[in-house]
């Protein structure tokens, strides 16, 4: 993957001063290739030698929205659910109110709740956590706000799993096989590496997150859901796993000038078939199925203007 994004910009923190900066996610997870994907796409455009966009480590949609709202970063990847709570001021932007300034700039792959336990846990399925030493994300990431939305179907509180350990998501994995915790909870595309590392590191097993409440839960919120993480995928995990999930967006904001959104959905259209190809998370994407969803969000009108262009959106 590091050879498959050669010719975009990554860094942590520090920003060029003339840059377009897209925040994006932790090495490991599916926001980070997928973030150098789109900078790679827009850099290799060839018209923005003088402000090239660079790619900025995170810990996850929260973190990457504020970044947005505060205008740190001109994009971000988000989660569908989380980015609808930022705009309507729930959740972990309640105290901030709603920003309606948020713009949706595209639809990306789809996201799954994952709950990933050692296998000598016995913990199969989502009511199993009960009792259980449960790792969960920090602040900045997004999934906290799902698991949340979940436990309210289940009738819990983040205290019912009795021992609840915040970790930075680069450290749930090292947790899960540490014997830290029983059972870490994310959300991400499927593959991803930090998947891939638990179930070879210490046999760890995906968790069903399947039920009645879940059902209720998807007649509740219509933009949730039912996912199958596909049997076999991984080492040790031959089954289909049901659960749900949102799709990944890539936001902005109407600061943002209409002719950047523009340019950075082109760029991105116009080189699709090499931009499937730089993460498996992508390779399954139609440009139909790029478009967001206005019922989510106001779509920027830079990026209205591009799908209106290529008969995408016929309004």
């Amino acid at each position: 993957m590091a050879s498959a994004v050669t010719g975009c910009i990554a860094v942590s923190n520090a920003l060029a001063p003339n840059s377009v900066s897209l925040t994006a996610g932790i090495p490991g997870g599916v926001y980070h290739p997928v973030g150098n994907a789109i900078c790679r796409m827009y850099n290799l455009e060839g018209e923005h030698p003088a402000m090239p966009c660079v790619a900025v480590s995170s810990d996850g949609s929260v973190e990457n929205i504020r970044r947005v709202e505060n205008g740190d970063s001109a994009f971000g990847l988000s989660q569908t659910d989380v980015a609808l709570a930022a705009f309507n001021g729930e959740g972990p932007f309640a105290a901030a109110g709603p920003d309606s300034k948020l713009r949706t700039v595209m639809a990306l792959y789809p996201e799954a709740f994952t709950v990933v336990a050692r296998a000598d846990t016995g913990i199969r399925d989502f009511q199993d956590l009960r009792g259980k030493r449960v790792g969960i994300g920090t602040s900045g990431v997004g999934y906290n706000f799902t698991r949340d939305v979940i436990l309210g179907f289940y009738g819990w509180t983040t205290s019912s799993p009795e021992r609840v350990l915040e970790f930075a998501p680069a450290e749930q994995n090292q947790a899960l096989c540490g014997n830290i915790v029983d059972a870490i909870i994310f959300e991400a595309g499927h593959p991803n590496g930090l998947t891939q590392a638990a179930t070879t590191d210490c046999r760890a097993r995906l968790v069903r997150v399947a039920g009645q409440p879940v059902d209720r839960l998807l007649a509740t919120y219509p933009y949730y859901k039912a996912f199958i993480i596909p049997g076999g995928m991984y080492v040790g995990n031959p089954d289909d796993v049901p659960t749900i999930g949102t799709r990944a967006l890539l936001v902005s904001s109407s600061n943002q000038p209409d002719g950047l959104i523009y340019a950075m959905v082109r760029a991105v259209f116009d080189n699709f078939a090499v931009f499937r190809q730089l993460h498996p998370a992508l390779s399954n994407l139609e440009t139909r199925d790029m478009v967001p969803s206005e019922s989510v969000m106001p779509i920027h009108p830079g990026a209205l203007n591009y799908y209106r262009e290529v008969g995408l959106i016929h309004k």
